[in-house]
């Protein structure tokens, strides 16, 4: 009650206050802007401020947006008991900015008594700079004719965290805020006055924190105590004082009674008529002035008779206010209506009656006189019917709104109509046959021509939404799942599905897990409104390709193999695409299908059009050839022999079976004899495996013609030609001695120089004559074997 009453006193004691000073136009008509700069001068504060012609965008912001909240102090940028706009002024930039908007106030002479409520948020930084220095809001009034600001409507907050109502911000820590404060001010005694209302924001004067703030003004400017006057049949009187003081104590005149503390306070039982009523407003330190305001209590002979009861039609819009309801109205008050006998639920404008009800109606006048009485209003019977919503039906189906089963009530006499608007200007076509979602309307007349639109909702389920993508192709023996989600994607979610093999969804199908055959396939799909839709879905099991392989031929290294040779592949279907690979997995190929050198299983993939894929193993033998060592036989002479066939000559030779030996490379002239080999030259051996292959090798024999020592049987050592005597040699290698004697046996010659210039036919220095003279010689032949050899030598003068 209190709620209502302060809510009613507002509107009852306050008298409008100047055009849009609440910014409720959305704009600052009638306003003045500033912008300026803080600083200090002389160790004091001094905002500079000049008038802009338009608001400073960021620096004065009109707001109305009711659910946006001041990101230092989460707190409405509109207070939510204030009007529809507020203003911010400044902003969190930085800079040493300032602020300011005024407005010029011209009291109205007949009003003695005058107050301005404002409410006011604030938001500053709190650098701890000196005083002088720190953020600040300014909200002050001046009287114009003095030239001089009012001390107790004047008020300055300087940023710091021992103000008053203030907080530290959660974001930062260094921001402290004020949730909106209203303030009251108290302007009585200024009738027939200019006054100008400032308020201002500044930054810091060093430039580096900030400063901003909220205001909102209220748009009805009233006496400072409401509610003294009341209705004589009250037993109670309900008073309030004006906002933004930190104490309130009300007393009688002589101050002997104290009724209580507070802004608003309910005194009972009802002081006597004339009773004067004074309050003690005492404001916070430093913001204001301690003052006394006083009212004198009225009473007012009223009580309001309202008809006890009537009957409506059911939904008729009526104006209880009026005289067809209140038989005493009186220009003097106020009325207005309330749902429940506690005057909370307030009905605005016209009542709509949908059924039987009491209704309340609370007369004020503007000196705070109340009265309430109470008006029982009965609806005709017809409020009684009621339509139920039929069933939902699916999108094949119809619903009939002209079925009796769907209304309940006394039908009797009662005439139905059907619409498609809630004002029953729009009939439906075909109220028996609705295939269309939505709310229709029932229009029910009875015989006293009273009415009631009721809505009735009509569903039609629509039609199931059924996406099917085929499932991608599989080769065979790969399965298809037809439920899989990766097939239905985009469909509704509550779709139950079953699967069928014919259009007429007869044929269920057994297991759509493992669907192993290509054709056309349905799907039912029933949602969980009971709808049904059903559509194909296709299914492709490709078949494998079929791979026929024959083994290639081993082959001996360094041969190598094709794998990739038609021929291997005859009966593979054709038109298939082939890789090789090294492993059983398929996943390393093989580098060189054409020429594989090693021995192994390879593995063939052939790939047909559709993607599948078989493989198969090859296996390639490459055998490898014996391992030939030719030992090289020591030197002979001519006239012994060499025998090929001899173990020795292929001693650490592997791996063959047979062994060949010829005189050419290319191993066409086979040797006659390999067991008697005397020509010097070279050879050829090849060796062959049990496997057919071979590898020959090429030995070079070394066959020396037979050692000898040989002497001319003449020389003449006084001719130019063949004048020395001097043994010739073939296959010695060392010479152990050459000796030459006359025919009395005496040594006339001797040297074991191979090298040597020979007998010139003298003995000590005499020429020898004309006779015949034997030689000997011994040496060591090639082999290292010792050798004699003897003749005659003539010497011819």
């Amino acid at each position: 009650m209190l709620m209502i009453f302060l809510i009613s006193a507002s509107k009852l004691f306050a008298q409008a206050c100047p055009e849009n000073i609440g910014f409720e136009n959305g704009n600052f008509q009638n306003w003045k802007m500033y912008t300026g700069v803080t600083s200090i001068i002389n160790s004091k504060n001094q905002v500079t401020l000049s008038e802009i012609p338009v608001a400073s965008v960021g620096r004065h912001t009109i707001l109305n947006n009711k659910i946006l909240l001041d990101p230092y102090g989460n707190f409405p940028v509109i207070p939510k008991n204030g009007g529809n706009y507020s203003v911010k002024l400044g902003n969190s930039g930085t800079g040493n900015q300032a602020e300011g908007i005024s407005y010029l106030i011209n009291v109205p002479a007949n009003r003695p008594e005058f107050t301005l409520t404002y409410q006011y948020a604030i938001v500053l930084e709190d650098p701890n700079h000196q005083p002088a220095e720190q953020p600040r809001f300014i909200a002050r009034v001046k009287d114009v004719e003095k030239n001089q600001y009012i001390p107790c409507a004047s008020f300055e907050y300087i940023a710091t965290s021992t103000l008053p109502g203030f907080k530290k911000s959660t974001v930062s820590s260094t921001v402290i805020y004020k949730d909106w404060s209203p303030v009251t001010i108290n302007l009585s005694g200024y009738q027939g006055k200019q006054l100008l209302i400032e308020f201002i924001s500044a930054d810091c004067t060093l430039g580096g924190h900030f400063g901003y703030a909220y205001v909102d003004v209220n748009n009805l400017c009233g006496d400072l105590i409401a509610g003294n006057t009341y209705c004589k049949s009250s037993d109670q009187l309900r008073v309030s004082g004006p906002s933004g003081f930190k104490d309130y104590n009300w007393f009688n005149e002589d101050r002997s009674v104290q009724y209580g503390s507070g802004q608003a306070l309910t005194i009972k039982p009802t002081p006597p008529e004339g009773t004067k009523i004074f309050l003690d407003l005492i404001p916070y330190d430093g913001y204001g002035c301690p003052s006394t305001v006083s009212a004198v209590v009225h009473s007012v002979d009223y009580e309001l008779q309202l008809l006890s009861k009537t009957t409506i039609c059911q939904d008729a819009e009526i104006d209880l206010t009026s005289t067809d309801y209140i038989l005493n109205k009186s220009p003097d008050f106020t009325y207005l209506v309330y749902a429940d006998k506690d005057l909370t639920q307030l009905i605005t404008g016209t009542t709509k009656v949908h059924e039987n009800a009491t209704y309340y109606v609370l007369a004020t006048n503007y000196k705070g006189c109340e009265s309430v009485a109470s008006i029982d209003i009965s609806v005709f019977d017809i409020a009684n019917i009621i339509v139920k919503n039929p069933e939902p039906v699916c999108y094949t189906e119809t619903v009939d709104l002209t079925k009796d089963e769907i209304y309940e009530g006394n039908l009797t006499d009662v005439s139905r109509s059907y619409y498609t608007d809630a004002n029953a200007s729009k009939v439906l076509a075909n109220p028996s046959k609705i295939n269309t979602s939505g709310r229709y309307f029932v229009k029910l007349v009875n015989t006293f021509n009273c009415s009631k639109i009721l809505p009735v909702d009509v569903v039609i389920n629509p039609k199931p939404l059924l996406k099917i993508t085929n499932p991608s192709a599989v080769c065979f023996p790969g399965k298809i799942d037809l439920s899989s989600g990766n097939n239905f994607l985009g469909s509704d979610q509550d779709l139950i599905l079953s699967y069928y093999s014919d259009v007429n969804l007869t044929k269920a199908v057994t297991d759509p897990k493992n669907i192993n055959q290509s054709g056309t396939y349905y799907i039912k799909a029933i949602n969980n409104k009971g709808c049904i839709v059903s559509d194909k879905i296709d299914v492709v099991v490709n078949e494998l390709p079929v791979l026929v392989m024959t083994n290639p031929l081993p082959v001996c290294f360094p041969e190598k193999v094709d794998i990739t040779n038609p021929s291997l592949y005859n009966g593979t279907t054709a038109g298939v695409t082939y890789s090789y690979f090294t492993d059983q997995a398929l996943t390393t190929k093989v580098t060189n299908p054409k020429q594989v050198s090693e021995s192994g299983n390879y593995y063939v993939k052939i790939t047909n059009s559709s993607g599948c894929f078989v493989s198969g193993k090859v296996t390639v033998v490459v055998n490898p050839l014996p391992i030939i060592v030719l030992n090289k036989p020591k030197p002979i002479f001519d006239y012994d022999f060499i025998d090929l066939t001899s173990a020795e000559i292929v001693r650490g030779s592997k791996g063959y079976v047979k062994a060949s030996y010829f005189e050419d490379a290319l191993l066409r002239k086979p040797i006659a004899d390999p067991t008697k080999v005397n020509k010097a030259g070279v050879y050829y051996i090849a060796l062959e495996n049990d496997k057919g292959c071979s590898i020959a090798g090429a030995i070079e024999l070394n066959i020396l013609p037979s050692p000898k020592i040989m002497v001319p049987t003449a020389f003449t050592p006084q001719k130019n030609n063949n004048n020395r005597l001097y043994p010739f040699f073939v296959s010695i290698q060392k010479l152990l001695s050459f000796k030459v004697y006359n025919k009395w046996g005496i040594l006339v010659f001797q040297t074991d120089d191979m090298a040597t210039s020979g007998w010139d036919g003298q003995l000590k220095t005499k020429l020898q004559p004309l006779e015949t003279f034997s030689w000997f010689a011994d040496g060591i032949d090639l082999l290292g074997g010792k050798y004699q050899s003897q003749g005659k030598t003539i010497l011819i003068l």
